[in-house]
C-alpha cells in the first residue's frame, strides 16, 4: 500500500504539465503531503499551484521507491542537525586563557559573566531548564544540559565566556 505522499508524488512525476493546482479536488491528506514536500524543498508553491523543485528531479525516484515520510527520508544535500566532532571539553586545557599579560583560571571567573553568555545563547525556556538542572545535580547537570542543546550552543557559551572583556 503506497502512502499519499507517494502517489502525489508519482502523479508529479507523471505529469506532463509539471504541476498540483491547489483546489477543491484535494484531500485534506494530500494537501498535508504537499505542504510538507514543500517544507522539505521537494515542492516550490506558485500561483495557488506546486510545482516541482530541483530536489524534486533529484530524489523523487528514491522517494517513490522508498515510500516513506519526507522527514524520515536522508537527503544527502542537507547538513545533519548538531553534528560535533570533539564533544569532550577539559577544563585544564582551556582552564588558563593568556589575555594581555596575565593568566586567569574558572575559579576566577565571575559568576555574572558566565551567566550573561547562558542569556546571550539561550532561549529563556533553555536557560531555565540549566538553571534547573543546577539545582538537581550541579555542575555535571549543566554541562550535561548544554551538551544536550548541541555542540554548537556549549561551544558558544564558553566562547562568550572567555572572549568576555571584562575578565
Amino acid at each position: 500500500m503506497t502512502t499519499i505522499q507517494t502517489e502525489v508524488l508519482k502523479k508529479l512525476a507523471d505529469l506532463k504539465i509539471g504541476m498540483i493546482p491547489i483546489n477543491d479536488s484535494l484531500s485534506d491528506e494530500e494537501r498535508f503531503a504537499l505542504n510538507k514536500l514543500e517544507a522539505f524543498g521537494v515542492l516550490k508553491k506558485e500561483n495557488r499551484s506546486f510545482r516541482p523543485a530541483a530536489r524534486f528531479f533529484k530524489y523523487v525516484e528514491k522517494l517513490i521507491a522508498l515510500d516513506i515520510p519526507v522527514d524520515q527520508f536522508d537527503f544527502d544535500d542537507q547538513p545533519k542537525p548538531h553534528q560535533t566532532f570533539n564533544t569532550n571539553i577539559h577544563a585544564q586545557s582551556i582552564a588558563q586563557v593568556n589575555q594581555g599579560s596575565g593568566n586567569f583560571s574558572f575559579e576566577q571567573i565571575n559568576i555574572a559573566i558566565v551567566k550573561k553568555s547562558l542569556e546571550n545563547e539561550l532561549s529563556p525556556q533553555q536557560l531555565k531548564e540549566v538553571m534547573e538542572a543546577l539545582r538537581q545535580n550541579g555542575k555535571p547537570g549543566v554541562f550535561q544540559k548544554l551538551k544536550s542543546f548541541g555542540g554548537d550552543v556549549l561551544a558558544n557559551v564558553i566562547a562568550g565566556i572567555i572572549s568576555n572583556p571584562s575578565l
